[in-house]
């Protein structure tokens, strides 16, 4: 446990929140968290689990209750103790039977609070369970380095592992893996998917075993390396089959989906790859289909040679092909040999939906320059899988190889494949405002370079990429370069400023939840380090998030330091409210 404990408070009077922060902060022994709902309350328990929850009965959409609740049906959360916060003694039952550990009556004072949580973690570390169970982050250690210490240890027991609203668990008996539980995946197939997250939270639970403290001192060297060589199942009868090239940034995906019904049997292909990648793109999919004859139809995203010319070998291996594509990518294909008589061209689809034998329909969204003319989409509404193509992808790092699916840390990652591919950020919000209109609402973004999206970041990056300017926007209302270096250093004053009255982490949650101010600047440890949307913005944005929420007080010293940054730099004209092709409403027109 660190030297502070951290206890996240619930509740949507914001003056009851200041109040449980002042009280507790002023101890020196608590670290606290603030969420003004259920729902924000959850998303900073996915990022960092607490060690108590102070919770109100009464709060809009879910109230305290529900949630304790769910709390208590979370393998990673149901050992968490919560006091329950309420103006109304008759709701203590309620509470109890939910499985609240105590309550605190409105209105509170200091010592009731103090006494009620140090009551309560006196009797959490005389629960067995508590005190033998070990939670970590897998920032620090892997699944790896996790089975090697329950090997090392004999232990048998489980490891639940809880990763973007996501819970998979691992048995294991003596040291020695027992089964592996995630979805509906096999064992193997669990495993493998379970060793590509490097984020998230763990829990050891062991029987009849009690961790001594010094056993995560030291860390696991061993670390195994997914690998790419074999599909990976993304979802039912859909696997990725792409490839993962160590020494380029432009990670190439392709995708392969099965149709059943009765005795038809389709398979398809979404885009075919480069062809230095063939020798590895043809197992995966031969392991799936038997040969590569049995490829019935290969949807063709992408028009440029450099990253699609496999179809080529696809069409050699199999001349029955069917290739689907727009009008606007043919024209790039035909020079190539495409067999025209097999293309099925989705312009002259009725209602851009394409019906299959198995009686499964695909439906195509068109978004043009985005970033090539005839570019597009393909939904699949029965796996709730868009595949993207162009759209909706992402330039890699080295640390980002070894995994499939996209995190929340992985938004510059994100953010940097569209703005080098994008002439401007219209074309995004016209792509985004296309999907927002699908039902049933996809769950998962495929695209063709770069991390797939799981339902958990989608609306988050969306939002962002709402706000990304790129291309022809960014030089249209360039600034100096020495310009944008004075509101860099304005916006690191005020930061420095306002973590003299605010916490640290409180001020990271701020900027993380401003879709606006993350599309313009990218961050580091609470820093601008540089400016990546349009500078105009940065220190009225910023400074309206910083106050966001707070007390009258700290609003106007905040505020005070804003302005002082400013004339300092000589930047004063930025913190004006900014002409109107600069803020949230000239970003968008009606629909």
């Amino acid at each position: 446990m660190a030297d502070h404990r951290t206890i996240l408070a619930v509740d949507d009077e914001e003056s009851i929140l200041l109040s449980l922060q002042r009280i507790l902060e002023l101890s020196g022994d608590f670290e606290v968290l603030t969420a003004r709902s259920a729902d924000e309350a959850w998303q900073i328990i996915n990022k960092q689990l607490p060690d108590l929850i102070l919770l109100d009965i009464a709060m809009p959409e879910m109230d305290g209750i529900e949630f304790c609740k769910m709390i208590r049906n979370n393998e990673l959360t149901r050992n968490l103790p919560v006091i329950f916060l309420t103006a109304k003694s008759e709701r203590m039952i309620e509470g109890f039977k939910a499985g609240g550990d105590d309550f605190i009556l409105k209105p509170f004072n200091f010592d009731e609070v103090m006494v009620k949580i140090e009551a309560i973690f006196r009797r959490m570390r005389n629960i067995r369970e508590l005190a033998s169970q070990l939670r970590g982050n897998l920032s620090e250690y892997s699944i790896d380095d996790l089975l090697q210490m329950c090997h090392d240890k004999s232990i048998t027991g489980s490891i639940v592992i809880y990763n973007q609203g996501e819970t998979a668990t691992i048995n294991v008996e003596k040291g020695e893996l027992k089964d592996v539980k995630y979805k509906d995946l096999s064992e193997a197939r669990a495993l493998d998917a379970i060793r590509l997250w490097d984020e998230g939270m763990f829990v050891i639970r062991p029987v009849d075993f009690r961790f001594k403290p010094e056993l995560m001192k030291k860390k696991i060297s061993t670390v195994v390396r997914p690998e790419f060589n074999e599909s990976i199942q993304i979802a039912e009868q859909v696997w990725w089959t792409g490839h993962r090239d160590m020494e380029n940034r432009v990670q190439v995906n392709t995708y392969l989906r099965k149709f059943e019904r009765d005795e038809h049997r389709i398979n398809l292909l979404v885009d075919a790859g480069p062809k230095e990648y063939f020798e590895q793109i043809k197992p995966k999919v031969e392991n799936l289909t038997g040969t590569l004859k049995n490829l019935q139809i290969l949807v063709l995203t992408n028009p440029e040679a450099d990253w699609n010319q496999n179809w080529q070998k696809f069409q050699n291996f199999n001349d029955r092909l069917v290739f689907v594509t727009s009008r606007g990518h043919l024209k790039r294909f035909i020079p190539f040999g495409i067999n025209v008589r097999h293309v099925k061209l989705i312009d002259s689809l009725k209602h851009n939906t394409l019906k299959l034998v198995t009686n499964h329909r695909l439906q195509f969204l068109f978004t043009p320059f985005c970033p090539e003319p005839g570019s597009f989409m393909m939904y699949d509404p029965q796996t709730r899988i868009l595949f993207s193509g162009m759209m909706f992808g992402s330039n890699l790092e080295a640390g980002q190889y070894n995994r499939l699916f996209a995190l929340e840390s992985d938004w510059d990652a994100i953010r940097q494949y569209h703005q080098d591919w994008f002439a401007t950020g219209k074309c995004l919000r016209y792509a985004i405002a296309l999907v927002q209109k699908l039902e049933p609402k996809p769950i998962m973004i495929a695209p063709q370079f770069g991390l797939v999206w799981r339902e958990t970041v989608i609306n988050l990056f969306f939002k962002r990429l709402q706000y990304l300017n790129t291309g022809l926007d960014l030089q249209i209302n360039r600034l100096p370069y020495d310009e944008v270096l004075k509101i860099i250093q304005a916006g690191n004053q005020l930061l420095n400023e306002t973590a003299k009255l605010i916490p640290a982490s409180r001020i990271e949650s701020k900027i993380q939840n401003d879709a606006l101010l993350m599309a313009t600047c990218v961050f580091k440890d609470n820093q601008i380090v540089k400016v990546v949307g349009l500078p105009q913005i940065c220190l009225s944005r910023l400074t309206s998030t910083l106050i966001q929420g707070e007390d009258v007080q700290t609003i106007r010293q905040i505020q005070l330091f804003s302005r002082g940054v400013a004339r300092a730099h000589k930047v004063e004209g930025y913190l004006e409210r900014p002409p109107e092709q600069f803020t949230e409403e000239g970003l968008f027109g009606e629909e």
